[in-house]
């Protein structure tokens, strides 16, 4: 079942209609810890029974991403997209695992950006090499290509 109460009057305040398949994106979005894609939030979405439709989804996430609801990165040639904070802030993305976490403070000085790229500590404690930690499964992988897209 959607949460009406949580996600709502987010997307009111973000001048977004709500709709269900916007809650059900937004609900997606909040049980990742790292981006994902539309295609696995359409994935899920069909798991769960629900009818919505990709171009539905992508319409979605473009206008969260918008309206600074979600961020999107890409991510090995797709689009992910993370669902983000309300307070202004920007990111610490791990090159391997592709792990995002968002930050308030400035991180030098007075000096603020969007996306700041480096290892995150459960991979920088993995082993050296070829082979790396995936926080997501704790398998192994490549480093993933993780940039910003708007």
């Amino acid at each position: 079942m959607v949460d009406m109460a949580r996600w709502g009057p987010m997307l009111e305040t973000a001048g977004i209609r709500v709709t269900s398949q916007r809650l059900l994106v937004l609900e997606v979005l909040a049980a990742h810890r790292l981006p994902v894609s539309a295609r696995r939030v359409h994935a899920e979405l069909q798991d769960r029974g629900a009818t919505t439709g990709l171009t539905t989804v992508y319409r979605a996430l473009a206008s969260m991403t918008e309206a600074g609801l979600v961020h999107a990165f890409t991510h090995m040639g797709e689009g992910v997209y993370r669902l983000c904070g309300s307070a202004s802030h920007h990111h610490l993305v791990c090159r391997v695992c592709g792990m995002v976490a968002e930050r308030q403070e400035d991180i030098v000085d007075g000096f603020r950006a969007e996306e700041v790229y480096g290892v995150c500590a459960t991979c920088e404690s993995a082993e050296s090499g070829s082979r790396r930690c995936s926080t997501t499964t704790g398998a192994t992988a490549d480093p993933p290509e993780v940039t910003e897209s708007r």
